[in-house]
C-alpha cells in the first residue's frame, strides 16, 4: 500500500488534473466491486454526504471528496443529482478549497433552500503557517444553474473555549419563531464531545452563540460529536449524530465510530433536548456514519436520510489498491411510529427490481433461474410469518459460509457474519453484528450491490449494513429454513458511473 505524504494529501484540484483523473476513473470503472445503484466516488475517496436537498425539481447531494486517491486528503465537494432518489447522475465538482478560510479543505456542511437559492453552511478547514488548524463556519450559495458562489466572511469564527474540533454545521429554520439555527459538533477543552447551537434572524450575518445544547439525562458522548443533524417529524424531533469514543455495550456500539439518534422534544428556551427513550443506533451493521437529512418539503411527516457507507479510520484494502474508496447508502425514509424511529427504503427503490429469478413459497421452490449462483446485484425479500429460524449464505464458495445472515428464533436474535469471506478487513472491530428483535423476525428486504449489503428488517424496525468484497470465485448461495417465502430479483443499474469534473 502506498504511503501518502502530507504534500500529496494537500493537493487541490486544478484544470491541469483532468487527464490524470480521467485515466484514474477509466481504471477503477472496471472493478468488480463498483456498484450499480449506490453513489460512489468518481475517483479517489468519498466520505460524508453534504448539502443534501430538494431544489428546482431535483434532489441534490454532495459528498466529501479527495480526488487523487483512497485516503483522507484535501476535502472537496462533489455534486450528484437525482429525480427520484434512485437514479443518480454525476454533475461534477461542487466546491474546492480555494479561499484562505478553507485553504485545507471544504469540510462537511448542510443545505437550506430559500430565496430561490440553495445556501450551504460548511466548515472551512484552515491551517496556518505552523500547520495549526483553525475551523470557520462558512456560507456558499447555489443557483438553478448549479453555480456555487462562496461568501467572503465566516458566519461563525473559531471559538477558543473549545479545541480546534468544531465542525459539521446543520442549518435549519424554525417556523415557530422564524429564526435560523445552526447546530454543530465540538470538543471542549476537557476533550468531551458537545453540541453547540447558534441563532440568527438572517442567514448571511448576525449569528450569536446560544451555548451548548444539553441532552436531558445523558452527558457522555465520547470525546467528539461529528455530523449532528436535527429534524422535525410530525410533532417530534429526531437528533442524529456521530459520537466518537462511545463505549461498546453488549451488541451495541461495536464499530469504531457509530451513528446514533434520539427521538424527543427540543426546548430551545432551556437549551435542552428531552429524549423519549434510550440512545438508538441508526444502523446495527458494520458501516454507517455521518448521516444527513435532506432539506425538503416533498415528504410530509417524514425525513429523507443518506449516510456514508463507511467509517472514519477504516480501511478497505480491496478497493484501496485500485485507487478508490467509499459509497453512499441507499436513501432512507424516516418516520416515527409509536415513539420509535422507523427506516425504510424510499418508495422508488422498488424500481430497481428487474427480472424475478427465484421464488420460494412456504419453504418450497416454485421458480429457480439462479441454480444456486449468487447474483452480484440483486434484491431479496424474505417473509417469515411464523417467526422460524433461518440462514442465508451469500457469496459462498466450496464449504465456506460466505456472508451469513442467520436468525435464531429461540433467542430472537438476527446476526450477520462476514468472517468467512475471502477478503477480510477491519477485523479488530469484530466480524459479526447482532440485533435483538423483541417481536421476532417477520420480514427482510436485502439489497445486494457488488460490494454492499443493506438489510431492512421488519418493515423499518432496524437496518444492518455491511461492505463486502467477494472474489469472482465466491459466487454461490445457500438457504436454510422452513415455512418461509423468498423472492430474488436482479437489480438494475440506476447510478451513472460517468466521468465528469
Amino acid at each position: 500500500m502506498k504511503v501518502w505524504s502530507r504534500e500529496e494529501r494537500s493537493r487541490t484540484l486544478t484544470a491541469k488534473d483532468y487527464d490524470e483523473l480521467a485515466h484514474a476513473h477509466e481504471q477503477i470503472s472496471h472493478s468488480i466491486w463498483r456498484t450499480q445503484y449506490h453513489v460512489q466516488p468518481v475517483t479517489g475517496l468519498l466520505n460524508d454526504p453534504n448539502g443534501f436537498c430538494w431544489y428546482k425539481g431535483k434532489w441534490h447531494l454532495f459528498y466529501q471528496w479527495f480526488p487523487f486517491g483512497p485516503v483522507h486528503g484535501q476535502k472537496h465537494w462533489y455534486h450528484v443529482q437525482s429525480d427520484d432518489l434512485v437514479h443518480f447522475e454525476n454533475v461534477g465538482l461542487g466546491m474546492k478549497p480555494d479561499t484562505w478560510y478553507d485553504n485545507h479543505g471544504c469540510y462537511s456542511g448542510s443545505a437550506l433552500v430559500e430565496d430561490d437559492l440553495v445556501y450551504f453552511v460548511y466548515t472551512g478547514n484552515n491551517r496556518d503557517e505552523n500547520y495549526i488548524r483553525h475551523p470557520y463556519q462558512l456560507l456558499a450559495g447555489m443557483n438553478q444553474d448549479n453555480r456555487i458562489l462562496k461568501y467572503e466572511e465566516p458566519l461563525i469564527q473559531e471559538d477558543k473555549e473549545y479545541t480546534e474540533h468544531q465542525r459539521d454545521p446543520k442549518i435549519f429554520r424554525r417556523h415557530e419563531d422564524e429564526m435560523y439555527y445552526i447546530l454543530m459538533g465540538a470538543q471542549n477543552l476537557k476533550k468531551q464531545g458537545k453540541f453547540l447551537m447558534y441563532r440568527s434572524n438572517q442567514i448571511h450575518t448576525g449569528w450569536q452563540k446560544l451555548g451548548e445544547l444539553k441532552v436531558r439525562g445523558m452527558d457522555d458522548f465520547g470525546y467528539m460529536i461529528e455530523c449532528p443533524d436535527i429534524e422535525k417529524i410530525g410533532d417530534k424531533y429526531v437528533l442524529i449524530f456521530s459520537p466518537q469514543g462511545l463505549p461498546a455495550h453488549k451488541d451495541r456500539f461495536l464499530n469504531k465510530f457509530n451513528n446514533v439518534c434520539l427521538v424527543g422534544d427540543l426546548d430551545l428556551y432551556h437549551m435542552e433536548f428531552i429524549p423519549d427513550g434510550d440512545l438508538q443506533m441508526l444502523d446495527a451493521g458494520f458501516e454507517f456514519y455521518a448521516a444527513q437529512c435532506a432539506n425538503q418539503s416533498l415528504y410530509k411527516d417524514a425525513a429523507i436520510l443518506e449516510g456514508w457507507f463507511g467509517c472514519s479510520d477504516y480501511t478497505y484494502p480491496a478497493t484501496d489498491e485500485e485507487g478508490w474508496d467509499g459509497l453512499i447508502s441507499l436513501p432512507r425514509q424516516l418516520t416515527i411510529e409509536n415513539g420509535k424511529l422507523m427506516q425504510r427504503p424510499v418508495k422508488d427503490a422498488d424500481s430497481l427490481k428487474k427480472d424475478l429469478i427465484f421464488e420460494v413459497r412456504n419453504g418450497s421452490i416454485v421458480k429457480d433461474q439462479m441454480h444456486a449462483e449468487m447474483p452480484r446485484a440483486c434484491i431479496m425479500e424474505v417473509n417469515n410469518a411464523e417467526d422460524k429460524s433461518l440462514t442465508l449464505n451469500l457469496f459462498t464458495w466450496g464449504r465456506e459460509r460466505g456472508f451469513e445472515i442467520a436468525y435464531d428464533a429461540d433467542k430472537k436474535k438476527l446476526t450477520i457474519d462476514r468472517s468467512a469471506m475471502a477478503n477480510q478487513f477491519n477485523t479488530e472491530f469484530g466480524t459479526s453484528r447482532s440485533v435483538h428483535l423483541d417481536k421476532g423476525l417477520s420480514k427482510m428486504q436485502i439489497f445486494v450491490d457488488h460490494s454492499a449489503i443493506e438489510i431492512f428488517v421488519n418493515d423499518g424496525e432496524t437496518v444492518m449494513s455491511s461492505r463486502i468484497f467477494p472474489e469472482k470465485s465466491e459466487n454461490m448461495i445457500r438457504m436454510a429454513g422452513s415455512d418461509i417465502d423468498i423472492k430474488v430479483w436482479l437489480a438494475g443499474r440506476s447510478v451513472q458511473d460517468e466521468f465528469k469534473l
